[in-house]
């Protein structure tokens, strides 16, 4: 019988319903910030080819939300080394989330005009979180929070183990590994799509969809800091 949860917490950081609050964060926030910034905040690869598409057609307009997310998130990124290394409190995690929590709650609020500084803020947010969960794991399987590519990857690795194994013992373990990157994955995917058919009634304040995502994500990391679990 298929169990949702084995053997965590269904409070942990590394349970499934974390992976799925993180994940379908990840999907919406970037469709969001595809479809009203012209950029993405999370999948940065995905901006390097939007960026060279950009200026293959001469859209020099279009470059600048994407060359300032690649920034944004580079000194994200960089801002969460430094307070990791620092240790100053066991609840460093949960301070990193704030950034993506408020900016997101603010966006819709803040003048059409401000683009730039939006798509910065969240992409700034994008990379303290980034480095603030590199290496976490669902269960005992390693994921990225934010995306999906290499998660696809090793769903795809699993499954095709599973199948092919002849050792029992070891299919048991594949099959849960298997299904812990498909649930990872399909979050992903709902979350995106969920964002883009949400937008048809609520515009500008489907973020917030996100926003409610992260806080809950955020709660539990501040249940997992209490016990001491960083």
């Amino acid at each position: 019988m298929f169990k949702f949860f084995r053997n965590v917490a269904t409070v942990s950081n590394e349970s499934r319903l974390f992976a799925i609050l993180m994940t379908f964060s990840g999907g919406a926030i970037d469709v969001y910030s595809h479809n009203y910034f012209h950029g993405l905040v999370a999948t940065q690869t995905g901006n390097v080819i939007l960026l060279a598409s950009n200026m293959t057609d001469n859209n020099w307009y279009q470059t600048l939300p994407k060359l300032l997310s690649i920034a944004s998130f580079t000194i994200g990124f960089l801002v969460g080394t430094w307070i990791k290394r620092s240790n100053f409190s066991r609840y460093w995690r949960c301070y990193t989330m704030l950034p993506v929590i408020f900016s997101s709650l603010a966006i819709p609020l803040l003048p059409e005009q401000f683009y730039l500084p939006k798509i910065g803020v969240l992409a700034f947010g994008s990379g303290l979180l980034m480095l603030t969960f590199t290496g976490v794991k669902v269960e005992d399987n390693p994921y990225t929070i934010m995306m999906t590519s290499g998660n696809y990857r090793k769903m795809l690795t699993e499954w095709y183990s599973y199948f092919t194994s002849k050792n029992k013992a070891m299919t048991v373990n594949r099959k849960r590994s298997a299904q812990n990157y498909t649930i990872i994955v399909t979050a992903f995917i709902v979350g995106a799509c969920s964002l883009a058919f949400i937008n048809q009634f609520l515009g500008i304040y489907t973020i917030w969809l996100a926003t409610i995502t992260f806080f809950f994500s955020f709660i539990i990391e501040i249940n997992e800091a209490k016990k001491g679990n960083i």
